[in-house]
C-alpha cells in the first residue's frame, strides 16, 4: 500500500507554522503521509507551487454563505458564546456595542443581547447549532479536488470553532465522503476563546492535560478522542541555532557587546509608540542603559500597512542601535519563497523569531502568544499593563480587555512574567532582568509545561504518530 493521500487546509499563521514547517512534514513520510495542502489561489497564482500537491481552498464559496445567511450568522455566533468563559463573555458585551453604535434601532441591540444570552445558557444548545448548520448549510467546494486527487484523510486546525470557518466547513465536506477527519489545536487559547466546535473530530490533537481537561469540559469532546501531543509549531525551538548571537546581531547592524531589549507588539499601535517614547525617545535603551532595541511588529498587514506605522518606522530607522524585525514570520509568504528556491525547509536554522527569542535579555509584550514562546526559550518577559492613551479607543483594543480574558489569567502564566502598571514601572522591571536574567526561571519552566506539556522538539512525530496509529484502528 502507498503512502496516504492526507489533505490539510492552510489558512493563518498557526495553522502554517504547525503543518508546513520540514519537521512535520518529514514526520508525516515517516509515517506513511503524503500531505496535499489547500491554500489562498494568491499563493498558487505566484507560480512557486507544485500544483499537484498544493490546491485551491475555496474561501470566497465559505465567506458568500456566512454574508448572506443571517441564520448561519446567529448559529455560529450562537455557538461561540455558548462556551461561557471569561474571554467569550467579553466578546458577548463587544458584540453587543456593535449593534448599539450601528444604524439599527437600539431595541434591536437589546434583543438580541437578551435573547443570545437566554439561548446560550440552555444546557447543550451548542452542540444542538452545530447539527442544525451541518444539516442545513451543506457545502460541495472541495468535492471534485478531494475526490479526483485520491484522499483518504484530513487534517485541520482546530475543530470548525469562531475564525475557523474554512476548516469547519471543509471537514464537513470530507465527511461526507466518509473520510476521517482528525484535527490538531494550533494556539494555545483556541479550547477557552473560540466557542464551542463546528464538528467532531476522529481524534483531537491537544498540548496539554490542562487543554485535554478543558476540552472535555467546554466542547463536550470524549476523553477518548482527545490525545496529548504538544504544540508541533514549537518544535523549531529545539533545534540548535547554527548560527551565534554575535553573528546574528552584527547581522542585524546591533552590537554584540550590548544587551538587547525585544519588544514584540500586538494589534494596538499606541503601544509601540509609548514604548519608542520611554526606550528611543527618552534614550533609555541606547543611551542610559548602553542596550540594543529590537521592534518586532505583529505580522499582519493591518499593522504594517497602517501610516501611523509607516511613520514610526522612519523614526525607529534613524534611531542608533535600534532593529525593526517585520518579517513576515509564519505566514505562508514565507513558505513560497522557500520552495521557490527550492529550500524544503522554511523553518531554517536561521529563523529570525528563534533567534531573537534565544539571544535577547527581555520582552516588552502585551500578553500574546510570543510570550510562551519566550517562556520556552527562557527568555524573561514583561507584559504592558496599562494604556497609555485611551483617547479614540475601543475597550477591545486596550489591555484591560486583554488582561481579562481567560488565558491570560492563569496563575502560572502570571507568576511566570512581570506586568507593569505604568512607565516607570516598566523601566524598574527591565533594570531587574537586565541584571538578574535567570530570575524567575523556574517559573518560566512550570508555565510553559503546564501549556505545552512536552518540551522535547517530538511533538509533530507525536502528532503524525497519532494519526497513524488512529487510521490504523478503523
Amino acid at each position: 500500500m502507498g503512502d496516504v493521500k492526507l489533505a490539510i487546509p492552510l489558512f493563518g499563521k498557526m495553522a502554517t507554522r504547525s503543518f508546513h514547517n520540514a519537521l512535520f512534514r518529514k514526520s508525516l513520510s515517516q509515517c506513511g503521509f503524503d500531505p496535499v495542502y489547500f491554500v489562498d489561489s494568491h499563493y498558487l497564482d505566484s507560480g512557486a507551487l507544485d500544483l499537484s500537491r498544493y490546491h485551491k481552498l475555496q474561501t470566497e464559496v465559505y465567506d458568500k454563505l456566512l454574508k448572506r445567511s443571517r441564520l448561519l450568522t446567529g448559529l455560529t455566533a450562537l455557538r461561540r458564546f455558548a462556551v461561557r468563559t471569561e474571554t467569550t463573555d467579553l466578546r458577548f458585551r463587544e458584540s453587543i456595542e456593535e449593534l448599539l453604535y450601528g444604524t439599527a434601532p437600539v431595541s434591536h441591540a437589546w434583543l438580541y443581547g437578551a435573547g443570545m444570552d437566554l439561548l446560550r445558557r440552555v444546557p447543550r444548545v451548542a452542540g444542538l447549532a452545530a447539527f442544525v448548520e451541518n444539516l442545513l448549510f451543506r457545502t460541495h467546494a472541495h468535492d471534485a479536488t478531494l475526490q479526483g486527487n485520491g484522499v483518504q484523510a484530513v487534517l485541520t486546525p482546530g475543530m470548525g470553532s469562531y475564525g475557523f470557518w474554512n476548516e469547519g466547513f471543509f471537514a464537513r465536506e470530507a465527511r461526507r465522503f466518509g473520510l476521517p477527519v482528525f484535527a490538531a489545536i494550533t494556539n494555545y487559547d483556541n479550547v477557552v476563546n473560540r466557542g464551542f466546535r463546528g464538528f467532531e473530530p476522529q481524534c483531537l490533537a491537544v498540548w496539554s492535560r490542562q487543554m485535554a481537561d478543558e476540552t472535555v469540559r467546554l466542547q463536550a469532546m470524549p476523553a477518548s478522542r482527545i490525545e496529548i501531543t504538544g504544540p508541533a509549531q514549537f518544535d523549531r525551538y529545539f533545534k540548535p541555532l547554527s548560527v551565534s548571537r554575535e553573528e546574528f546581531l552584527r547581522a542585524k547592524g546591533l552590537d554584540p557587546s550590548r544587551q538587547t531589549i525585544l519588544f514584540a507588539g500586538g494589534w494596538n499601535l499606541t503601544h509601540y509608540y509609548e514604548v519608542y517614547r520611554l526606550l528611543i525617545e527618552n534614550g533609555r535603551a541606547c543611551r542610559d542603559l548602553q542596550c540594543n532595541f529590537v521592534v518586532r511588529p505583529h505580522p499582519h498587514f493591518k499593522i504594517l500597512s497602517a501610516p501611523t506605522w509607516a511613520v514610526l518606522e522612519k523614526w525607529l530607522a534613524c534611531a542608533e542601535g535600534v532593529y525593526v524585525s517585520d518579517e513576515t514570520e509564519g505566514s505562508f509568504d514565507s513558505v513560497v519563497s522557500a520552495d521557490a528556491r527550492r529550500d524544503v525547509d522554511p523553518d531554517s536554522d536561521l529563523d529570525e523569531l528563534h533567534c531573537l527569542l534565544a539571544y535577547s535579555d527581555v520582552l516588552i509584550n502585551v500578553f500574546s502568544t510570543v510570550s510562551l514562546e519566550a517562556a520556552i526559550c527562557d527568555l524573561p518577559t514583561i507584559h504592558l499593563g496599562y494604556d497609555a492613551y485611551t483617547g479614540g479607543q475601543r475597550f477591545v483594543s486596550t489591555v484591560a480587555h486583554q488582561q481579562r480574558q481567560t488565558h491570560n489569567l492563569r496563575k502560572l502564566r502570571l507568576a511566570a512574567a512581570r506586568v507593569a502598571k505604568d512607565g516607570s514601572d516598566l523601566m524598574r522591571h527591565i533594570d531587574f532582568y537586565l541584571g538578574n536574567r535567570a530570575a524567575e526561571a523556574a517559573e518560566r519552566r512550570t508555565y510553559a509545561l503546564s501549556e505545552c506539556e512536552y518540551l522535547d522538539g517530538r511533538c509533530s512525530a507525536r502528532l503524525a504518530q497519532m494519526l497513524h496509529d488512529r487510521l490504523g484502528r478503523r
